[in-house]
């Protein structure tokens, strides 16, 4: 590969604001790679109308061998770009998305490019929306996930050059409460009070956490009411549940339609609304077969990396549950994602680049 090339691409697309939010950034990467892939079969999906999916393939199959999966949207506002543009210090690249995962997507194509005519069938998926829980892209990657025997996701590798074979899977959820707002001194009796009910809910769906188990538990956003003198007759919470377990979130659905079933408050009205969903990631027995053959290529090159559980989820939760034998975190080396300081280990690239095309080598 030329890696000067590479870099003088990942310059193009860190300068352009990619926010999972941000249309004209997101549709002007989508574009960049449709031409960069234009001797595959290429498939664009306009989904909502600011979240373009690609799915590109080497040849029209109906089954393929390996999925690729990466995701050209960041977590920066607009306007990050132009306050840190891209930069090469040394060893280092910064930049927004420099690291989560700009590179990844270019490491994917350089890997792709190569078994293009291959006997391997070969799908990739660019997505636009995987920093807003790919809700608008998991059915289409779930229906090609059905399709395949492997996939990798070029998720960036860990600072410590750590790869990932499995992910906490995650629920987000959003309640409304509605109840009846009264003068706080005139009328208290006559009013419902959604903060107080709302308050019940937080305690009790806090009960669930249980990191010893690694099952937590955050209730990240409570709004409601609007002056001390009235009784609130709205309030919202949003929280959000993790785990290795799918059990857990059947504890959540379960706690939620009881406490909906037996309020607190009498009167009040809750709308439970489900916002976000991955599954939990787990090393199934295809995953494990690529593992042992990524173990074989890291001492054949040398490459000091383990295998990491970790908090966060990406697409790859959206395979493992359907039996795919899948790993993540086979993109360069960086840290810091979704910081300022986020960076990009430049001498990482081809390296990682060199282990993902010696890992396809052995399904030839």
């Amino acid at each position: 590969m030329d890696l000067n090339t590479y870099l003088k691409n990942l310059e193009i697309l860190v300068n352009v604001d990619c926010g999972s939010n941000t249309p004209e950034g997101l549709q002007f990467v989508t574009n960049f790679f449709q031409k960069l892939y234009k001797d595959w079969i290429v498939e664009y999906h306009e989904l909502n109308g600011i979240n373009p999916v690609l799915v590109i393939k080497n040849r029209d199959v109906d089954n393929f061998d390996f999925l690729f999966i990466g995701h050209n949207d960041t977590v920066f506002p607009e306007g990050t770009a132009a306050q840190r543009p891209f930069k090469i210090e040394g060893d280092i690249a910064t930049g927004p998305g420099v690291y989560d995962m700009k590179s990844g997507l270019l490491s994917m194509y350089e890997v792709a490019k190569e078994f293009k005519d291959s006997s391997l069938n070969i799908c990739i998926i660019i997505n636009t929306d995987e920093e807003i829980s790919s809700l608008i892209s998991r059915e289409l990657i779930t229906e090609m996930g059905k399709k395949t025997k492997y996939a990798l996701v070029f998720e960036p590798a860990r600072k410590n050059g750590n790869m990932v074979s499995e992910r906490k899977g995650l629920i987000k959820y959003e309640i409304t409460f509605n109840g009846k707002a009264t003068h706080a001194g005139i009328a208290p009796q006559n009013g419902i009070n959604a903060i107080v009910e709302a308050s019940h809910w937080v305690l009790e769906i806090s009960k669930l956490q249980n990191l010893e188990l690694g099952n937590s538990i955050n209730v990240g956003i409570i709004n409601g009411g609007f002056g001390v003198n009235t009784i609130p007759d709205k309030a919202i919470i949003k929280f959000e549940g993790r785990s290795h377990d799918i059990n857990h979130f059947e504890n959540i659905e379960k706690t939620l339609n009881r406490l909906k079933e037996n309020p607190y408050v009498e009167g009040i009205n809750v709308e439970i609304k489900e916002i976000g969903y991955r599954p939990p990631l787990v090393l199934n027995p295809l995953s494990k077969e690529l593992l042992d053959k990524f173990e074989i290529v890291k001492k054949q090159l040398k490459i000091d990396s383990n295998w990491e559980k970790t908090g966060g989820g990406s697409d790859a939760n959206f395979l493992g549950i359907l039996g795919v034998g899948v790993l993540d975190g086979v993109g360069p080396v960086g840290g810091n994602s979704h910081e300022a300081s986020e960076y990009l280990v430049i001498s990482s690239i081809e390296k990682r680049i060199e282990m993902v095309k010696e890992v396809l080598k052995m399904f030839l």
